[in-house]
């Protein structure tokens, strides 16, 4: 039996807005989407089978890889589990107490008590864009997707990417305490959001330690 809070907290992720769904962005010119690089760890075509009948403990441990490598999500003893996009895009690990939803363009991901959440997402852009414009590109997309922003500071990261903090109300509402990250690579272009929903970011610094540290994104699309 599903508890009832399981259910509301499902709730509020699946209405967690996505923003490569809030405002229109410039598109690649086809639909074909890039080729990503592999999942590491995804196995290698394996050799053909010189024993007309294998034995069933063999067969069992084959089924078994097989179900391991098609699983997106793998557990970290100790710190929490985490999330591989299907086309190894990108990846992204949460607290074990944290729901997650995978959307079209990326992944949604909340606390079990509702205070915590965000999304990554992503989408493609021929263009390239220096930091200001992806700066300003992110300031875009969040007015369209939020409401009452109030924008705190930016900064370039070593990586590249660019963190924006922010304070604003979603859709329902709600106060967030945000920061986010745009960064491009290729023709593709990943945004990681993060808010206190209703709290301060700062109560929840451990668990954006461990999703922030944990993101990583294709770098060769």
């Amino acid at each position: 039996m599903i508890h009832p809070w399981r259910w509301i907290i499902w709730g509020i992720l699946v209405s967690l807005p996505i923003l490569g769904a809030c405002s229109p962005v410039t598109e690649s010119g086809d639909d074909e989407t890039p080729t990503a690089t592999p999942v590491p760890g995804e196995p290698n075509p394996q050799p053909e089978e010189t024993e007309e009948n294998p034995s069933s403990e063999e067969t069992s441990e084959e089924t078994e890889a097989t179900h391991d490598t098609n699983n997106t999500e793998e557990s970290l003893p100790g710190e929490g589990k985490t999330y591989r996009h299907p086309e190894g895009i990108f990846k992204i690990s949460f607290p074990n107490h944290y729901a997650h939803q995978p959307q079209a363009n990326g992944v949604s991901f909340l606390s079990a008590n509702g205070e915590f959440g965000g999304e990554v997402t992503y989408f493609e852009m021929q263009e390239t864009l220096s930091i200001d414009d992806l700066e300003e590109l992110y300031r875009q997309r969040t007015q369209a997707a939020f409401r009452e922003i109030a924008w705190q500071r930016s900064e370039l990261q070593p990586d590249g990417s660019v963190r924006l903090d922010w304070r604003g109300k979603n859709a329902s509402g709600q106060d967030l305490d945000a920061i986010g990250y745009i960064e491009q690579h290729g023709d593709r272009i990943y945004v990681l959001n993060l808010y206190g929903i209703n709290e301060a970011y700062d109560i929840y610094l451990e668990d954006s330690r461990l999703i922030v540290g944990s993101y990583q994104v294709d770098r060769n699309p």
